[in-house]
């Protein structure tokens, strides 16, 4: 499988929260930006899907 880079649109009001979260205080440090957040996120929930699935 090729590796393509591509945009994904993500919910406006799911952003806002995503924004917020990684603006709290014991947060800043945790996450650069709401892009790596995005990427940590999903990469532990597929972890958690194929875990359940293997399970």
């Amino acid at each position: 499988m090729a590796n393509k880079v591509g945009v994904v649109k993500i919910d406006v009001q799911l952003l806002k929260e995503v924004e917020q979260h990684i603006n709290k205080p014991e947060n800043r440090l945790k996450y650069a930006n709401k892009k790596q957040f995005i990427d940590i996120a999903v990469y532990e929930k597929l972890k958690r899907e194929v875990k359940k699935k293997d399970g």
